[in-house]
């Protein structure tokens, strides 16, 4: 007796019909048509294609949109529109681009990624394209939005261009006369590069233009009225210290006075710190010493020390606005910022230095914005200068905004309290030698080109777009410029991938083998820098062009392939990428097809170049590197008799499977499970043409797998699933055939025998009606088993045998009925 307990060999090569040597021909068959396979062995009969919706009848590829568990969306993507449709198919959201502004050509080259609630869909005809629901649950469908997109090149051009500014925010740029005429000629929409270095730039005041203006208030009041830009001071929380005078001729200030020394702690040898308090109580409290004081030795002073708070109303402030028991104005964040705007706001991209000098008393704070130099935008501390009051010190700052450029603004917060009206007290009287230098930088200049044309001709003209904008009073020429990588001129990209909280594009038909790295956590910033977060740019280097087909993020490695090889992108010292340490390795030259990856729970699945075999590209132990396996090595078959493989997807529930959209209408699956050295090959049949699958997650259920099927010239959005009837579109039959592999008859010995019987284990209970076998896969008939319905275990499935030499079981089945198989025997 010969027992088959398993059959995720899956369906193999009909070459491999006398391989009975190897492991994969005990658990293989023959043919495996509309059946799952489990990755434990069982074959079940597929679940019919459930219709949802009809739909247009041009050419379309379905994409998941997932979330969350409850923001789950199927996508359907035209050429020139696209719907979101829920897991029944109803329409939610619709967009169209018939208006021009976004058509995608080749549907089968789209790359999507899923980033939070942001879709993007990368097309090498096409922009790259964003759908996102916002926290309302309204959908939007537009050009992904670049905070500093990608460049064509970043080094110095061999011709420079002239900038000319001709009215407000309106300029011309003239080309070199020896510049290509690609390269020369401008297109509405174009956005162009132009960078050139900046001047050092200072912001500082005298002290007495500080204080100008400001009003002294003791809190704010039902009755306080401000108007936008007043300034204010606020009296801070005040303290007292307690001396004597132990100087043996005492302490006359005519005699030991120091300007700018007020304190008693600056004359260690004419005053001592009380450690008792007693006798106090009716010393009248100073401020400060002054040349016109004098201590007999054994005097008691008692010095009072604080801070004017100072603030700025940056919204009109009214009876209207306040609120009971808010007195301070730190208690209205949205009509006062803290300080005193020193100078005027200064543009940076690089260094900046807060220098200090003299002796002052107080704090300065300088803070950035990216979004303009208004005083009532989000400003961010960057650092802060304090001089204490006794401790006085010139505490310099500095940082870097290399990684960004934004606008920084130096703010006076306080200074020491020495009286009422003396607002100046905390810095020498009439000048203030601190001041905040941003040190040149170079600033791109984003010049986004519009095209008038009437009667008079064609009139090209640029506008400013840089998020910090610069005035250019005059012209301004450079070498080092460059139009948007992502154009009509150059291409769009045709991957997408996130990384380590970095963006990237790849693969334009300009630089087919070159990526783009946004910057980290910043991911529409492709500003290339040092830094470590700064974007980069990097262009393979190869024998040949041949283009970056897909790619994919696994742990700190970038996989993808090329239409001539397999890579590794990795940081040298197996850190973060960085600029300093990135570096690209190549493991293998079987090449790729234009046809997305399809991930599986630890490597990726690519098609060969020529889309007839699928491998799987990982990691190996041992030979310690990255390594190609061809996972259709015992099933060629599969791809290169049905048109080859289109598009593929996965599902994840109850089992991992491949799924791959065939040339002929046909689907190719695969049960994958690597550590178990599973990868089981079945197909998928329907009265029509399957032309796109899409799966998409159903909570703890088994995943949903949609498909768009054209029907007697008719198009449809049908769905498999657990619930599905066992039939396809509306009452279409199909037909579920398992045929093994050979079983060997020792008896046999090269000639004919007669087969014993044939017997098949039922997982589950079934009909009989519609169940067929076969001993030879070419003459079927009905069961031997009477019973109805046939109980689960062991069922005889043919009582008599054939004359054969290498006897094999087929069985059939139709109708709307499942059949469930784990084993069979002869």
């Amino acid at each position: 007796m010969s027992k088959r307990c398993a059959f995720n060999g899956g369906e193999i090569s009909p070459e491999m019909a006398l391989r009975s040597d190897m492991d994969v021909y005990t658990r293989a068959c023959s043919k495996l048509l509309n059946f799952d396979v489990s990755q434990m062995g069982g074959i079940k009969r597929r679940r019919g294609m459930r219709p949802l919706a009809s739909l247009p009848d041009d050419d379309a590829v379905l994409l998941p949109y997932t979330y969350s568990e409850s923001h789950v969306y199927l996508v359907e993507l035209h050429a020139d529109s696209l719907i979101v449709r829920d897991r029944e198919g109803m329409e939610v959201a619709s967009f169209t681009g018939g208006d021009g502004s976004w058509s995608f050509g080749r549907l089968e080259r789209v790359s999507p990624l899923q980033i939070n609630s942001l879709l993007l869909l990368a097309s090498p005809d096409a922009p790259v394209m964003q759908l996102r629901q916002d926290s309302d649950g309204v959908w939007t469908f537009g050009e992904y939005e670049y905070k500093m997109p990608p460049w064509y090149t970043v080094d110095a051009r061999e011709h420079e261009v002239t900038v000319t500014p001709i009215g407000d925010n309106d300029y011309r740029v003239a080309f070199h006369e020896d510049e290509l005429a690609d390269e020369a000629e401008a297109d509405a929409g174009d956005i162009l590069r132009a960078s050139y270095f900046t001047a050092q730039q200072e912001a500082f005041a005298k002290s007495r233009d500080l204080r100008t203006g400001v009003q002294i208030v003791d809190a704010i009041l039902p009755s306080s009225t401000f108007r936008a830009g007043d300034k204010i001071a606020i009296h801070g929380d005040t303290s007292c210290s307690y001396w004597v005078c132990t100087g043996e001729n005492g302490w006359q200030g005519s005699r030991d006075f120091v300007a700018g020394l007020t304190l008693p702690a600056n004359y260690n040898e004419s005053f001592i710190k009380a450690e008792d308090m007693h006798g106090f109580d009716e010393v009248q409290p100073i401020y400060r010493l002054d040349g016109g004081m004098s201590f007999a030795r054994g005097d008691k002073l008692a010095v009072q020390s604080g801070y004017w708070e100072y603030y700025t109303c940056i919204r009109d402030f009214s009876a209207a606005d306040y609120r009971t028991g808010k007195g301070k104005p730190g208690q209205y964040p949205a009509h006062f910022i803290r300080g005193l705007a020193v100078g005027e706001a200064l543009a940076s991209k690089g260094t900046w230095n807060f220098y200090c000098s003299g002796t002052w008393v107080g704090s300065y704070e300088v803070r950035r914005c990216y979004d303009g130099t208004a005083l009532d935008l989000p400003w961010e501390v960057r650092g802060e200068s304090f001089s204490r009051i006794g401790s006085t010190s010139n505490e310099q700052i500095s940082g870097n905004e290399e990684e960004e450029e934004c606008w920084l603004r130096l703010f006076l917060t306080r200074s020491q309290y020495v009286g009422l009206n003396e607002l100046d007290s905390g810095f020498p009287p009439d000048t203030c030698g601190n001041r905040l230098i941003v040190s040149s930088y170079v600033h791109d200049m984003l010049l986004h080109c519009r095209v008038l044309e009437d009667e008079t001709g064609r009139d090209v003209r640029y506008a400013d777009e840089t998020p910090v904008k610069l005035p250019l009073d005059g012209d301004i020429i450079t070498a080092n410029w460059s139009w948007a990588a992502f154009s009509a001129r150059y291409g769009y990209p045709a991957v997408a991938l996130l990384h380590e909280s970095r963006l990237i594009f790849a693969a334009t038909d300009a630089q087919p083998q070159t990526l783009w790295f946004s910057a980290t956590d910043d991911l529409n910033n492709f500003t290339v820098g040092e830094l470590d977060s700064s974007g980069m740019l990097l262009t393979m280097a190869t024998s040949t062009q041949a283009g970056i087909c897909w790619a994919s993020s696994r742990g700190d490695i970038i996989m993808l392939g090329t239409e001539g090889g397999e890579w590794c992108i990795k940081g040298t010292d197996g850190g973060a990428l960085t600029a300093q340490n990135i570096r690209i390795t190549n493991y293998g030259y079987h090449g790729s097809a234009h046809v997305p990856a399809v991930l599986t729970s630890d490597n990726v699945l690519y098609v060969e170049r020529g889309a007839g075999r699928v491998y799987q590209y990982g990691y190996n132990y041992d030979s310690n590197s990255y390594v190609s396996r061809d996972m259709t090595v015992f099933a060629p078959h599969i791809a290169l008799s049905r048109g080859g493989i289109v598009r593929g997807t996965e599902l994840r529930k109850p089992d991992h499977k491949a799924v791959f959209v065939m040339g002929d209408g046909s689907l190719a699956l695969m049960t994958v499970n690597t550590l178990h050295n599973v990868s089981a090959w079945h197909t998928y049949e329907t009265q029509g043409r399957i032309l796109s699958v899409c799966a998409l997650p159903d909570g703890q259920s088994e995943d949903r797998l949609y498909l768009l099927v054209e029907r007697a010239g008719e198009r449809y959005l049908e769905v498999m699933d657990s619930s599905s009837p066992y039939e396809d579109g509306v009452g279409l039959d199909y037909t579920s055939t398992m045929e093994t592999t050979a079983f060997s008859v020792p008896q046999a010995n090269d000639r004919k025998v007669h087969a014993s019987t044939f017997d098949i284990f039922l997982a589950e209970s079934c009909q009989n009606e519609g169940v067929t076998v076969s001993v030879d896969g070419v003459g079927y008939r009905a069961l031997d088993a009477p019973q109805e319905p046939l109980p689960r275990g062991w069922v005889s499935a043919l009582g008599e045998g054939q004359w054969t030499q290498m006897p094999l079981l087929g069985i059939s089945c139709t109708g709307n009925r499942g059949l469930h198989i784990l084993a069979v025997q002869v």
